[in-house]
């Protein structure tokens, strides 16, 4: 039994053969394991000469990696030898065995190797407590001493590199990370966003050939300076993500073309014979209060009031031809709002929060609650208790006020699947839903919201005129049509739509990049999903992390 033991820890052990094992001792929480080395001689660190005259011997304790629940530890029996070099400045020297343990150490390599990997995915503290239970007994600064001593990746020739920014507190401090787009791996950070770093990491990679980048001008500028042959990518989804923004700032000012859209939208969807409610048709108290006029706002004035007076304020000093830097310096507010209340035709009027079935709790369930409501009327406790058995764990008001909803929309005669949507209610989706709409693919709209933009289009020439428009741009980006990009521009910049011709205009300052992403199927989509990933990273160090370890953990788990 003794002589399995012996087999079986040798098994178990480092693989080196200048070690005997000697003796076990297995306790309650641990394995206490003897080694002797058994080499006749050992080659100096210095100099190298073999020597086999014996100095002394000392005992080395080691941690290794626990087999079971038991930490291992390893009680190495060394010899030091005298060197034989006569002009050797070290005159006595340790043997080495660097397949069980580096020099002066107390751990084994691969007990270095497992802290290493759980600091680099959990950090100092988070990874100390997983050790723990893996019975890799550590502390918070000896994880994240490792973390900082590994070497760092091997960086291959690169071919497409996505760059784009990341922030260490945003609004103020900003850093950039580039991304292999072959191998979707990041291959570096920056702790600036400047273009001479960007220009710098390229001059010392020449073999890179693509750069996909968002529009920013700035990376525009390193990219030409470190990389003047590289093909400049400007990524489709910034595209059309400012094509939106021109869209949402077009709409504001259709804020009655918007509203009428969602009255005929609501008269589509209701059933032949019904009436449509005047009144929208909440689902609780608070919201029915908010439905209330309110004359008199006890006393108060309306919150949106001082942006209406600002409104009114910007237009008379710019008809009395003040500068709108002048304008904005007086009025305290910034020269893009400035400029955003002269494009306006209305004043800002006051904001009404959209409910969003979207996010709420019952969206898993709403279809089965109005199936079963439909086929056997069944009230809201009986269909609350069917739902948790389905996983439901809410409170059974929810589910009552949602039947409730069903049962006065259905003596209103409207469609129960209409409740709650924007597109049908009495003042109608904000411009920035009817934006995101227009840019949504038709297969991923839901019915209400086509059959809004076919009566919003309807409505207004204008809109109908935008949304041709908004569909061209889209196709041509789906279909990477980038040569068909100037005909649009030209197209956009003499429909009469301001906005979407000061859009175009601005695709002109770098229209061969953008032409470039228009038609190659690069995307800084996975750059994008490593900046989220570096976000989870960066808040799992508190804001205690300086960037040399940031970039270690990045890196190191790329």
């Amino acid at each position: 039994m003794s002589h399995e033991r012996h087999r079986l820890a040798t098994l178990l052990l480092p693989r080196t053969r200048r070690v005997r094992l000697t003796h076990v001792t297995v306790e309650k929480a641990s394995i206490q394991l003897q080694l002797t080395t058994t080499a006749p001689a050992a080659a100096c660190p210095l100099c190298g000469v073999l020597s086999a005259s014996i100095h002394s011997r000392y005992r080395r304790c080691l941690t290794d990696l626990p087999w079971g629940t038991r930490v291992v530890r390893l009680h190495l029996m060394v010899r030091k030898f005298v060197c034989g070099h006569p002009h050797c400045a070290r005159r006595v020297f340790t043997e080495r065995l660097p397949e069980l343990v580096a020099p002066y150490a107390r751990k084994t390599p691969r007990f270095i190797t497992a802290l290493q990997a759980l600091g680099i995915a959990l950090g100092g503290k988070a990874g100390v407590r997983l050790a723990a239970r893996l019975q890799l007994p550590t502390s918070p600064s000896t994880l994240l001493r490792l973390v900082r001593a590994a070497p760092m990746p091997h960086t291959p020739a690169l071919q497409a590199v996505g760059v784009d920014e990341w922030a260490w507190r945003r609004g103020h401090r900003y850093g950039t990370i580039l991304v292999d787009l072959v191998t979707h791996r990041v291959v570096d950070l920056l702790p600036d966003r400047s273009a001479a770093s960007v220009a710098a990491w390229l001059a010392q990679h020449p073999t890179v050939t693509v750069v996909c980048r968002d529009r920013s001008p700035l990376y525009a500028d390193g990219i030409r300076q470190g990389a003047p042959g590289a093909v400049q990518v400007v990524d489709r989804f910034h595209l059309v993500e400012n094509l939106r923004e021109a869209v949402e700032a077009f709409l504001r000012n259709q804020r009655k073309a918007l509203q009428a859209a969602a009255e005929r939208t609501a008269q589509a969807l209701t059933p032949p014979g019904s009436s449509v409610p005047v009144t929208p048709i909440y689902s609780g108290r608070r919201r029915s209060l908010r439905a209330q006029p309110h004359p008199t706002n006890g006393g108060r004035q309306p919150r949106h009031t001082p942006w209406a007076e600002i409104y009114a304020t910007v237009h008379t000093l710019h008809a009395q031809g003040l500068p709108v830097a002048t304008i904005a310096r007086q009025l305290g507010i910034s020269r893009p709002t400035a400029y955003a209340y002269l494009r306006r035709e209305a004043p800002p009027g006051p904001k009404r929060p959209q409910f969003r079935w979207s996010t709420h709790v019952l969206t898993p369930y709403i279809p089965y609650l109005i199936r079963r409501w439909r086929a056997c009327g069944a009230n809201s406790m009986q269909l609350w208790r069917e739902i948790q058995a389905l996983g439901y764990t809410q409170s059974a008001r929810t589910v009552c006020r949602f039947i409730t909803r069903l049962r006065r929309a259905s003596e209103a005669g409207l469609a129960p699947e209409t409740q709650g949507s924007p597109y049908t209610g009495p003042q109608g989706p904000s411009a920035r839903a009817v934006s995101f709409t227009l840019v949504c693919p038709t297969a991923k709209q839901s019915q209400d919201a086509q059959l809004y933009i076919d009566q919003l289009c309807q409505v207004d020439a204008g809109v109908a005129r935008a949304n041709q428009l908004i569909q061209a741009f889209l196709d041509i980006a789906r279909e990477r049509r980038g040569q068909d990009l100037e005909a649009w521009m030209a197209e956009a910049a003499h429909s009469g739509i301001d906005e979407l011709a000061r859009f175009a205009r601005g695709l002109e300052d770098d229209v061969a990049a953008i032409t470039a992403g228009l038609t190659l199927d690069w995307s800084n989509g996975i750059t994008e999903g490593q900046i989220h990933r570096l976000k989870l990273v960066k808040r799992q160090g508190y804001g205690r992390a300086g960037f040399a370890l940031l970039r270690q953990r990045v890196l190191q788990a790329a």
